[in-house]
């Protein structure tokens, strides 16, 4: 029986469990002496098949929670984490630069003493032959005029922006010298003067590349190929920035092309202005992805950059749609807008960028602003019509909606209730918003329309006691 006590005992637990805050429940999993071996153990320990059943059921509901949880947690300090890796990234960039400034300063530090040393010991050596100072002399020049055919091929393959040949001399010249160091064949002086050549001629290298990622006229498998250069030569954040530059670039480009040479801003101007946007967002991502993978650092910048251009193409939006629209109150032109972008903006998803947030977020108040204005305008187009209805109950008119053959429009009109003109009215433009109701719904926005409309027909069932023939008489 005691088996039994001790099963009862883990059932009554898991349950108690079970009603306690995720955080409480969580708390055994984040000890630092945690062991899951153990706690399997400790848990499983002469338990019947259903225990173990239920035991895992707890678990994997405890792992849906969490990971909703974690989700939840992203989402709310997102901001604060692409703020975090862009200083990271920053800091890390600051970092190569101190290292490669330590770097000369060491090598410099070294010439120098390696200097005072030659001249320090130059005394004791003044029994060296003529023969030997010919040798090395003749062995210096040598290596002097190699370096300066090196530098001449350098400068033709640089003026000929033939970048991979160029990438491919430093690499070779930086061996050579550093060979020629191993073997104490050239004098330290001799090495720091060829390696800060090279180095400058490298930065010289980075400079055109970074000055082509730049140009409206770099193709894109160009820029790609300039991402990478730039990449292996070590400044892989700049070559970064420097493509997300260049695809915004050219995107402002476009969207002003498309701005000057647009008349109407219709819904084929959303679709356009949306193809664009969101097709240069997905070249960057594809860009970024091919040259990078998924380094955090650089995926945060993305992230942010994208950020950055929908909100701009959220701008443009509201000046030249939404704004006239949500004034007007034409909630048909905004929910169509709205769903334009939403349909572009969810092909990102498979490339892990996630946008819809913040269009949903800057697109909202105008949404607001016109359902506001439809129920107002329902409110008041009801009252005028209430005050000359003449209050005969008729059926709807064939012909405005529902849309539909003659013959099907009069057997569907048999069944709809006798109204007033005002109450036909009302009723058409009621079902006239609510046709709009997916977008209203994508917002959240389902539930204020409904509490709208109800508010907006107590309104009209107030007008109705009052303007009916005999309300007051049967008030008095």
């Amino acid at each position: 029986m005691e088996p039994k006590i001790e099963h009862m005992g883990l059932g009554n637990s898991l349950e108690f469990e079970a009603h306690l805050p995720l955080s409480d429940r969580l708390k055994v999993f984040k000890k630092s002496q945690f062991e899951p071996d153990n706690f399997v153990t400790a848990k499983c320990h002469a338990m019947t098949e259903k225990e173990v059943k239920n035991l895992c059921s707890y678990l994997v509901e405890l792992k849906k929670a969490s990971a909703e949880e974690m989700r939840k947690s992203v989402y709310a300090n997102y901001s604060a984490f692409i703020r975090t890796s862009k200083e990271i990234t920053d800091l890390e960039g600051q970092l190569l630069s101190m290292r490669n400034l330590l770097s000369t300063q060491a090598a410099l530090v070294h010439g120098l003493s390696d200097g005072v040393l030659v001249n320090s010991t130059s005394t004791a050596h003044d029994d060296y032959d003529d023969e030997d100072t010919y040798d090395e002399n003749r062995h210096l020049s040598e290596t002097e005029k190699w370096f300066a055919e090196f530098l001449d091929t350098l400068e033709v393959l640089l003026a000929e922006r033939r970048v991979n040949e160029a990438m491919a001399a430093l690499d070779e010249g930086e061996l050579i010298v550093e060979n020629a160091r191993d073997k104490r064949s050239i004098t330290r002086a001799a090495f720091l003067s060829f390696r800060t050549t090279i180095n400058e001629q490298r930065q010289r290298l980075v400079d055109q590349i970074a000055e082509t990622m730049l140009q409206p006229s770099t193709r894109a498998d160009e820029l790609r190929s300039s991402v990478i250069a730039l990449k292996k030569l070590g400044d892989g954040p700049r070559a970064h920035t420097l493509m997300l530059s260049s695809h915004c670039q050219k995107l402002q480009s476009n969207v002003k092309n498309l701005n000057t040479t647009t008349t109407s801003y219709g819904g084929a101007y959303i679709t356009t202005l949306s193809q664009l946007v969101f097709r240069f967002i997905a070249l960057a991502a594809s860009d970024s992805m091919a040259a990078f993978s998924e380094d955090p650092a650089y995926t945060s910048e993305l992230v942010t950059w994208a950020v950055k251009q929908t909100e701009a193409y959220a701008l443009l939006l509201k000046r030249h749609v939404l704004a006239s629209a949500a004034a007007a109150g034409s909630l048909r032109v905004a929910a169509e807008c709205i769903h334009i972008c939403l349909g572009h903006c969810s092909l990102l998803e498979s490339r892990g960028l996630c946008l819809s947030p913040v269009l949903l977020r800057l697109f909202k108040p105008f949404l607001e602003q016109a359902l506001s204005c439809n129920l107002r305008r329902i409110e008041q187009s009801c009252s005028a019509l209430a005050v000359a209805d003449d209050w005969f109950l008729l059926h709807p008119t064939i012909g405005a909606r529902p849309s539909g053959s003659t013959s099907s429009l009069t057997i569907l009109s048999s069944y709809q209730p006798k109204l007033s003109s005002s109450a036909h009215r009302f009723n058409s433009m009621v079902q006239e918003l609510l046709e709009d109701e997916a977008p209203l719904e994508t917002l959240h926005l389902d539930g204020p329309a409904l509490e709208g409309v109800l508010q907006v027909f107590n309104s009209y069932v107030n007008l109705l006691i009052h303007e009916l023939p005999g309300a007051v008489e049967s008030d008095e």
